[in-house]
């Protein structure tokens, strides 16, 4: 696979989860309209995962793998080129990369990962209940 074509596609990916991030905080918290969402235990679980590694790396002032790996890529790549990519990733691009101080994203993504893991322990899903019960 070409260096473009994947960093295109780690593009895609990336985007992909960050939308899984937000997608599943507004699903959490949509869940106390329909309780039977808290029982949805794989998809919880993968959110929670994520979102608290997504939050690590704020804390610890760490880029995401996705981001590190797509810019080593984009570096072996023409640097001359005006428009590195394809038309849909240099638009995911634009969405994800923009330029604002990283604490406006940091204090966010914590809060989120502190409220995910709160709504997670207060609501576990059924088949983990007794885990989180000590049983």
């Amino acid at each position: 696979m070409s260096d473009r074509l994947l960093a295109d596609t780690l593009t895609v990916v990336h985007f992909a989860w960050i939308l899984f991030m937000i997608y599943g905080f507004v699903l959490t918290l949509r869940g106390f309209r329909h309780p039977e969402f808290f029982d949805r235990w794989l998809f919880r679980s993968a959110h929670l995962a994520g979102i608290l590694f997504v939050a690590s790396l704020e804390l610890l002032g760490r880029y995401c793998p996705l981001t590190v790996w797509e810019n080593a890529l984009r570096r072996r790549l023409d640097p001359t080129q005006d428009y590195p990519g394809s038309f849909i990733a240099g638009y995911i691009e634009k969405l994800i990369y923009y330029e604002i101080d990283l604490w406006i994203i940091a204090i966010p993504t914590v809060l989120v990962a502190g409220i995910t893991l709160l709504i997670f322990v207060m609501r576990p899903p059924k088949r983990l209940r007794g885990w989180f019960a000590g049983s």
